[in-house]
């Protein structure tokens, strides 16, 4: 009988022996691949914000006379750390073909007239503070927002034209319409505030967001554009949102892998002592066999074969156990709940663990097995009749 053959024997016939050493493979098994789940869902979330981070710098005019031309706004777009610019536009206007909802009886009947690249983004929509009860936000330079009270008032709804030049595309509410006093100036009032598309015709900006497409740059390219501004703007960086998300995942990251530290220190002792105190039960049966004839050699390998096989078995378990159980665990870490549903083990990292793994176990196995080897089967029995 070989080896090997010893070694399967050996299990079958230490059935309490081998399923405790299997679960203790199996959790620790579980909560390394888990971890590294864990590791490599925070990696994919950082990709992610820093692709579509929040990071951005506000270009803002100084002087109500100026403002940011076309040639600013190309050259600014020929900056390789920017990744998309929304230029914004305001002005104060008579709409004779619209009614606007009266404040202040003293103060003109004009809207607000908002012009931005994109309306969803450095503006009330984003902030909440307005929020679509219908359609969608402009999609074209000829669709427009609106407020549900002033569309009431005239009689508009979504997908109507106001004097065949603009589409309503949206209509809008803040909720705090009624909370607004008599005393409000007519083009204050959020009913008369509308929202439209600027479109490449229109010439001068009164304020530039210039998003980041390297967050971890922001300073500098804040610098640069104050340089190019040459004091015509005011600068100002602002990216408190990638801020918190990446100082959430990192923390997450160094709670993983303090766990998985625990784990791996845990793991190796608990299976050394395990080992140990069998290999010390073993003596005897190791000092029979070399008295046989049987190479140390050959009763190294088997025993090295019995915690390997226990060992693969139990990674086989841990990585189905893991592919299962890893999104529900990534559902409840909320900084990463937007990836668990797709969450996978690294198989990399993977074929990593085995690989380690393995190597733990046959250098544990050896360190347990070594004192018996090294005595002659004499010396071991006449220790046993002591």
């Amino acid at each position: 009988m070989n080896y090997l053959q010893r070694a399967v024997c050996y299990i079958s016939r230490k059935k309490l022996k081998s399923l405790l050493l299997f679960l203790i493979f199996t959790v620790v098994n579980c909560m390394v691949l888990g971890i590294l789940g864990i590791q490599d869902a925070s990696e994919e979330v950082m990709k992610n914000l820093r692709s579509n981070t929040e990071s951005k710098v506000i270009l803002e005019i100084r002087q109500e006379t100026e403002c940011f031309t076309e040639d600013d706004i190309r050259g600014f777009s020929d900056i390789p750390n920017i990744n998309w610019m929304n230029c914004l536009w305001s002005e104060q206007k008579e709409i004779p073909v619209l009614e606007a909802v009266m404040g202040d009886e003293q103060s003109d009947q004009l809207f607000t007239v908002h012009l931005q690249n994109r309306v969803d983004k450095d503006s009330p929509f984003e902030e909440k503070i307005y929020r679509l009860v219908e359609g969608d936000f402009p999609s074209t330079s000829n669709e427009i927002v609106i407020n549900q009270m002033l569309a009431d008032q005239n009689g508009l709804n979504v997908g109507d034209s106001i004097s065949g030049d603009y589409k309503i595309a949206g209509i809008f509410l803040s909720g705090t319409e009624r909370q607004q006093t008599e005393k409000v100036a007519t083009v204050n009032r959020i009913e008369n505030q509308i929202y439209i598309l600027a479109d490449e015709s229109h010439e001068g900006y009164k304020k530039v967001i210039c998003y980041a497409a390297e967050p971890e740059r922001l300073d500098e390219l804040a610098g640069e554009l104050d340089e190019r501004c040459s004091g015509k703007a005011y600068v100002q960086a602002n990216d408190t949102t990638y801020q918190k998300t990446k100082l959430s995942i990192e923390q997450t990251g160094r709670i993983t892998m303090f766990v998985l530290a625990i784990t791996l220190i845990t793991g190796c002792l608990v299976t050394g002592l395990l080992l140990a105190m069998w290999m010390w039960g073993r003596k005897i049966e190791i000092a029979v066999y070399v008295s046989l004839g049987i190479e140390k050699g050959n009763l190294l390998l088997q025993a090295v074969s019995e915690g390997l096989i226990l060992y693969i078995i139990s990674f086989c378990v841990s990585e189905l156990l893991t592919d299962s159980l890893l999104p529900m665990a990534g559902s409840s870490l909320g900084i990463l709940e937007s990836t668990g549903g797709g969450w996978k083990a690294d198989y990399a990292g993977s074929l990593f663990v085995l690989g380690c793994g393995m190597c733990m176990i046959v250098l544990l196995t050896v360190i347990a097995i070594f004192p018996y080897l090294k005595k002659h089967p004499k010396e071991i029995l006449s220790e046993m009749e002591g």
